[in-house]
């Protein structure tokens, strides 16, 4: 990031209100133009991040947001926080490959709404995004 623009994003405060329009400015300005709603809470923060800490295990059903209502927020803030702040994972870049997508197998996402966030679903190891 340059000089410049490091100065401008310094200057720019979060959004004060749940103002979507003045968020969307907001986040477009930190190159997340997919994020649409207001930053999720500290307390909210830390326990998504507990949860995410949980290790997966396929044979025992445990997967990190098993049974967890998400909300888009939440799903967002996860995006933008996946590992470690890298972001999320651009399968058009083949340099990525080796990362791996954000894992939201049994989270309770029913009804919300997830458009045009950067998931991407794989299967068997191949980006199914590829196949449709």
């Amino acid at each position: 990031m340059n000089k410049h623009k490091d100065k401008t994003l310094s200057l720019l405060q979060h959004p004060t209100t749940s103002d979507s329009q003045a968020w969307k400015v907001y986040w477009k300005a930190y190159g997340q133009p997919w994020r649409t709603e207001p930053e999720i809470n500290a307390e909210r923060q830390a326990y998504l991040a507990t949860c995410r800490a949980i290790e997966p295990n396929i044979e025992k059903s445990i997967y990190p947001f098993k049974d967890i209502k998400l909300n888009r927020a939440d799903v967002e803030w996860l995006l933008a926080t996946h590992e470690n702040g890298q972001g999320p994972v651009d399968w058009g870049n083949w340099g990525l490959l080796e990362r791996e997508g954000l894992d939201l197998r049994g989270a309770d996402i029913q009804g919300v709404n997830l458009r045009r966030l950067p998931l991407t679903a794989m299967i068997g190891g191949l980006d199914w995004d590829a196949w449709l």
